[in-house]
């Protein structure tokens, strides 16, 4: 299911959308069960969000010139096109959702779902691939995984980690509607991703490759991390506070570990 950017995708997207942007009084107030489901089933606005889509693909390409190569974005472009954004942000945001643009989650700016460059990033500087064990820190409503699920494919997994207990009964129950992502099992843990990476990683089988991303920013560098990566795994995180944020990746090779410096970046805090 892949489709061409259309003149008219994202007006058509919008003017779908707009049936869902007025139905709530408070757009930050826990999005009504009904409400998600009536906007997963809607064929129309599905099929709009592709085409809108296209103009996505265009826009995060651009981004990513000369930060990950031509072969990883052919390789990641049918999960960025195929992936229904429209449904992990709030109902009054669908509109705005094939722009390569964050989307707040709260009034606070706590939570987001990232722009979707910024996970393509990550997985290219993780070398994501086929077959691999892509271990979430930051769940947010489930895009990432979301997207990530097609990536791994179906010998694949995904396992994501949320603290906020909202959020994570938000994404387990959009992650389980039709289509909503590709054939890999994803997994949904609620809790402070300090206390159970170091479980997640260490229960990981051995046979997979396990790349770890966090999609919110590390005041420093997180050793309690970096000690719980087995032989062989990759971290991408940003880590910094307020402007001054850096994306760095690291690999773990019969016990050293290598890190390396991905340029500027900027992503909500973590919370803890």
């Amino acid at each position: 299911m892949t489709a061409a950017p259309t003149p008219n995708g994202r007006a058509d997207l919008a003017a779908l959308a707009a049936r869902y942007a007025s139905t709530r009084d408070d757009r930050w107030a826990p999005v009504p069960e009904a409400l998600d489901r009536a906007i997963a089933a809607d064929a129309a606005l599905a099929e709009a969000g592709v085409r809108a889509r296209g103009g996505l693909l265009a826009e995060a390409s651009r981004r990513l010139a000369g930060l990950v190569g031509r072969e990883v974005l052919a390789r990641y472009a049918p999960a960025l096109l195929i992936t229904p954004r429209e449904r992990f942000v709030l109902p009054e945001d669908i509109a705005a959702s094939s722009e390569d643009t964050p989307a707040l989650l709260d009034a606070e700016g706590l939570a987001t779902v990232s722009a979707p460059h910024a996970y393509l990033l990550s997985y290219g500087l993780l070398g994501l691939g086929e077959g691999d064990h892509l271990v979430e820190l930051g769940t947010g409503t489930g895009y990432g995984a979301a997207l990530a699920s097609h990536i791994v494919g179906p010998e694949g997994r995904v396992t994501s980690i949320e603290i906020d207990p909202a959020l994570h009964a938000r994404a387990a129950r959009l992650l389980a509607e039709p289509g909503s992502h590709g054939p890999a099992p994803i997994t949904l843990l609620c809790g402070d991703a300090r206390d159970l990476t170091a479980g997640v990683l260490a229960a990981a089988p051995r046979e997979a490759l396990v790349e770890v991303t966090v999609t919110y920013a590390l005041a420093e560098t997180p050793e309690w991390l970096l000690a719980a990566l087995p032989d062989g795994a990759r971290l991408v995180a940003p880590v910094g506070r307020e402007e001054e944020q850096i994306l760095l990746r690291w690999s773990r090779d019969r016990g050293a570990t290598r890190r390396s410096v991905h340029g500027s970046v900027r992503y909500v805090a973590e919370r803890r």
